[in-house]
């Protein structure tokens, strides 16, 4: 399927072709209830469908709920700790990046995904977004699952940007538009 954003092109790197692939970053509730679970299980399995790799704080809930569904989907799992022991992560971590930054890492959680997405979220995931937002990617918020996304879904953060957090309720419309904004994000 030519059309899978796995299968798009990066432009050239300053030493040539780039081999890279689309990373997506899910942020979110490290408690979180039954329902948010289930989105973050589907939002982990619509990014391994599409092919990209799957970055989270590789941690507990959200993080936990959507690398399994992406690592059982067949897909890549990066987690960012934020401690230094390996065996932090989740088990469903296929690479660990251990930054020993304690909550600090929550900027390198935001700005590795080319495109963000949030479940629910409490004050870790509200610093993802304020990173993610000024360094310029794009976000998706699931509304239906409270906190953060719910707040924010079809918002701006600040002026700083013309666009807004997308907003989606089920994870067929997250799987329509984090595909149309991994493709246009590529073409750049």
């Amino acid at each position: 399927m030519t059309d899978r954003p796995s299968d798009m092109k990066f432009p050239a790197t300053k030493t040539g072709p780039s081999i890279r692939r689309p990373q997506v970053s899910i942020i979110g509730s490290s408690e979180a209830d039954a329902a948010m679970l289930k989105l973050a299980e589907q939002a982990g399995a619509v990014v391994a469908k599409l092919g990209a790799a799957l970055v989270t704080g590789g941690r507990d809930g959200i993080m936990a709920a959507a690398s399994r569904a992406a690592a059982d989907a067949g897909g890549t799992v990066i987690a960012v700790i934020p401690g230094t022991g390996m065996d932090e992560a989740n088990s469903h971590s296929h690479y660990v990046i251990p930054t020993g930054l304690g909550w600090a890492r929550n900027v390198i959680t935001a700005i590795a995904g080319d495109v963000i997405i949030v479940i629910g979220g409490a004050a870790g995931t509200l610093s993802e977004i304020a990173y993610a937002w000024m360094y310029d990617r794009p976000i998706i918020a699931l509304s239906e699952s409270g906190g953060w996304a719910k707040r924010l879904a079809g918002d701006k953060v600040d002026l700083r940007r013309e666009d807004r957090i997308v907003d989606c309720r089920t994870a067929g419309e997250l799987e329509a538009a984090l595909g149309n904004l991994l493709r246009t994000h590529f073409k750049r």
